[in-house]
């Protein structure tokens, strides 16, 4: 083989850049953020550090793993709206399928920042007062149950047409951010109501786990879908959607 037809191999071909390493890099920085909240609360318990406690702690909004939740999500949000502008008029999934996904995962980081969930615990307590009854858990849950169901039916109807592995991971990635964002919560809201205050504990990292694990998923997922790949002829950046 001369030197020429390898050369002209090399052009057609299309390299890879190590994509893992930003997955690795989002999962490793997930579970640091958790080792230091938990490691933090029991040095907090010795000595007072109320500075360095909420800038790491899970359970508060503002902080560090406030931003590093909402960084995860509208990651998500910008992957979709690549593949939006990537896909073609006939793509299926089409581009409205794809703003769809960009626009939930945008709602989602904004929720994020600025607890839109948590308005809905006056729908809550009207509902209990209706109801005659009460919840064992915080006052949101029930409407936001609701309104979870809705979106995974929807979830599910968009995510037919997909390719089986992006529709299996990214309804695997919603079921994992659904099992922290309202199953653990909920349980949360119990074990607040009860006194429980070391189950809190314990649930609050789970939670948030669960949320930010989630979000990793669902990159790890898009990846395969939306490559980003290194043309070794222009030396310049390509991303371009996986064929199906």
């Amino acid at each position: 083989m001369t030197d020429l037809q390898t050369q002209d191999q090399l052009v057609g071909k299309v390299e890879r850049p190590p994509a893992r390493r930003v997955l690795w890099f989002a999962a490793g920085a997930t579970g640091a953020l958790l080792v230091a909240d938990l490691g933090t609360r029991a040095y907090n318990s010795y000595d007072s550090i109320p500075s360095v406690r909420r800038l790491v702690n899970v359970d508060v909004e503002g902080n560090l793993a406030t931003w590093w939740n909402s960084t995860l999500l509208l990651a998500v949000a910008g992957v979709a709206l690549i593949a939006a502008l990537l896909s073609g008029r006939d793509a299926r999934p089409g581009r409205l399928s794809w703003l769809g996904l960009a626009a939930a995962t945008a709602l989602l980081s904004l929720d994020e920042t600025i607890s839109l969930h948590e308005r809905l615990g006056e729908v809550g307590k009207s509902w209990k007062e209706w109801a005659g009854g009460s919840l064992p858990t915080h006052a949101w849950v029930l409407p936001g149950a609701l309104l979870a169901a809705t979106g995974t039916v929807i979830a599910v109807l968009w995510a037919r047409k997909l390719p089986r592995d992006l529709r299996n991971g990214l309804l695997a990635a919603l079921g994992v951010y659904l099992g922290g964002a309202l199953l653990t919560e909920a349980f949360n809201g119990w074990a607040l109501e009860n006194g429980h205050s070391t189950v809190l504990m314990l649930g609050t990292l789970v939670e948030e786990g669960l949320e930010m694990s989630g979000c990793v998923v669902a990159l790890a997922v898009l990846s395969r879908y939306v490559l980003l790949e290194h043309d070794p002829a222009s030396g310049r950046a390509v991303v371009r959607l996986r064929d199906n």
